[in-house]
């Protein structure tokens, strides 16, 4: 069967009546409880019914052809929209029936994660999801379900967060996790207290890992009346809680109190603002975790009001402070002061935002948006530029783009590299020859390392797990990436930058709640001239939403860089754009 042949079946009464043998005694007690007759056999007491297990019957038959790989996602190698299309019509179709079953149906669905049938290679494995895309599936399912507001469906979805298994080994507990995250996900995007409150509620008796996706949904949708709440987290034992708490307070108060936008706040919204501030200035001075300082000073500069200012440059003193502390959250508070100033300050001092405040803090006025970014200058960078953007940190991974299209020839028309206009080369070898002098740049004890990626991915110096390993700068590692990994590298290969991405920010299977992928770097470049191509994910909005989802709590600065002709690479500013970093066009 493929994807826009089988269309729902004829659903008006009479001319349709499901046989009963094709329901589950489980899914047929469900229906029965949900329908005003029992005798759903006979014409003229079924007729109320027999639309709804029309649409169920309809929509099983499509899951099941779904998981199969009957039914895929992809044609000719591009998302096939009839497909996702067809898909969603039989979501919205069942969905219209806002009942209890048809959230339980559909939540297979949001669940939902084929495999090849039979024993299949690992590369078999990754070809069979690309082409059944079920992240787009799940996403659609979820969505369906948040839309259904009939009686049960809160408690339902809450009862899935309470189940026993979630604590068991083996696969059982797996199914019952995979499921409790969805439930969460679906919760997040409901209207309504009583998502809110039982998520707040399953925040705190669930095994870490979920417990943290309960905050971390919750920081998406969080609003004034938990504050309290997360204010409380802050205290927590484990850094990524508190970081998905500063992310709820952020986004609880930003809709109120950003001066660009409000005249005036309420009262009580100020106490609330105040009270925060107070809580984030002192994670910013005392906490140990650069992951945990990064979030303070993104939700601070978020509440856009000039009240953060005191907190952002006591902050940035007490950084400076940190001699053992080899991050770069000096550079991001400085940043963050000038753009939210529009002040032009040199950095390392905090001196002199001391003194801007107390000559200006009462009568200033935040930089509108834009307003505060400064042009690059060279003496502004920490070390040197890299493509012309500034290179602020001394922890720095690059991932390059080797597939066989950075072979490519370019002639160079603007100023972004250390070669001037009019500059004959490959794409490839321009990259190489700027690796090699910021190599050179770094002092002896930075720690760098480079992914290289085309239809595989290969990491430099790899740790045992294959993650990049922290390296130190030194004469024997400089000459091994100088004289040896660099000029060894020939462009072939389609693309596979999720499988890049994941080596740099840990998605698959770690990310957001593995304690033992903890990154040794705090900013990523990201280069490339194309699009993905190859590898478990091509979908370049899923890609995105990864990283982004990611990267909430890891907080890396991701800057990207783009080659040539435009080659399908916008995404690639998003990306930049999303994750606190900067995007360069190479042309």
């Amino acid at each position: 069967m493929s994807a826009g042949t089988d269309r729902f079946p004829a659903v008006s009464g009479r001319r349709y009546i499901p046989r009963m043998q094709s329901f589950t005694p489980c899914v047929l007690g469900v229906l029965l409880a949900a329908t005003p007759t029992a005798h759903l056999v006979a014409q003229e007491e079924a007729e109320p019914a027999a639309p709804n297990l029309a649409a169920m019957t309809a929509f099983q038959s499509w899951l099941d052809d779904y998981r199969s790989g009957a039914i895929r996602m992809m044609k000719d190698l591009a998302i096939d929209e009839d497909a996702l299309a067809d898909a969603d019509a039989r979501m919205e179709a069942l969905a219209s029936w806002n009942n209890l079953p048809a959230a339980q149906k559909l939540f297979e669905a949001a669940t939902v994660d084929p495999l090849p049938p039979g024993a299949r290679s690992s590369v078999e494995a990754i070809d069979f999801q690309a082409e059944l895309q079920p992240w787009k599936i799940r996403a659609m399912a979820r969505k369906r379900i948040a839309g259904i507001d009939a009686p049960g469906v809160d408690d339902w979805l809450l009862a899935v967060l309470d189940d026993r298994a979630l604590r068991a080994k083996g696969d059982e507990g797996e199914a019952a996790r995979r499921r409790a995250d969805a439930a969460m996900q679906v919760l997040g995007l409901r209207d309504g207290p009583r998502a809110r409150l039982g998520l707040l509620e399953a925040s705190g008796k669930m095994p870490d890992a979920l417990r943290l996706r309960a905050v971390d949904v919750l920081s998406d949708c969080a609003d004034l009346g938990a504050l309290d709440r997360f204010l409380d987290m802050l205290r927590d034992r484990d850094d990524d809680v508190r970081i998905a708490a500063l992310n709820a307070i952020g986004t609880a108060l930003s809709p109120h109190t950003d001066e660009t936008e409000h005249d005036s706040i309420d009262d009580a919204v100020a106490g609330q603002r105040d009270t925060a501030i107070e809580a984030m200035q002192k994670i910013l001075e005392r906490d140990k975790t650069w992951q945990v300082r990064a979030a303070a000073c993104e939700n601070l500069a978020r509440l856009r009001t000039r009240h953060a200012i005191p907190a952002l440059i006591s902050g940035y003193a007490a950084e400076l402070k940190r001699k053992k502390d080899p991050w770069a959250m000096d550079m991001r508070l400085h940043r963050t002061l000038e753009g939210l100033t529009g002040q032009a300050i040199l950095p390392g001092n905090a001196g002199p935002w001391e003194a801007f405040w107390k000559a200006e803090g009462a009568s200033m006025r935040l930089a509108r948006k834009g307003q505060g970014t400064l042009k690059n200058s060279k003496e502004r960078g920490r070390y040197e530029r890299f493509f012309n953007i500034d290179l602020e940190s001394d922890r720095v991974l690059f991932v390059v783009d080797f597939s066989g299209s950075m072979q490519e020839p370019i002639t160079l028309q603007t100023e972004t590299t250390s070669a001037g206009p009019g500059v004959e080369t490959t794409k490839a070898r321009l990259v190489v020859e700027e690796l090699k002098k910021i190599v050179m740049a770094l002092p002896d004890g930075s720690a760098f390392n480079v992914v290289v990626f085309s239809d595989n991915v290969r990491v430099w110096r790899p740790t045992r797990d294959g993650v990049p390993e922290l390296v130190r700068m030194n004469d024997e590692t400089r000459d091994d990436l100088l004289g040896s990994f660099l000029d060894s590298l020939a462009p072939q290969g389609p693309t596979n930058l999720y499988g890049a991405l994941d080596a740099a920010v840990g998605f698959a299977g770690r990310g957001l709640t593995d304690k033992h992928y903890a990154l040794g770097f705090d900013t990523v470049y990201v280069l490339s001239d194309g699009a993905p191509s190859y590898g478990p994910v091509t979908d370049k909005d899923e890609i995105r939403r990864l990283v982004r989802e990611t990267n909430r709590l890891k907080r890396l600065t991701i800057h990207c860089v783009t080659f040539g002709a435009k080659n399908d690479t916008d995404f690639l500013r998003l990306l930049a754009e999303e994750n606190g970093g900067r995007h360069i066009h190479v042309e």
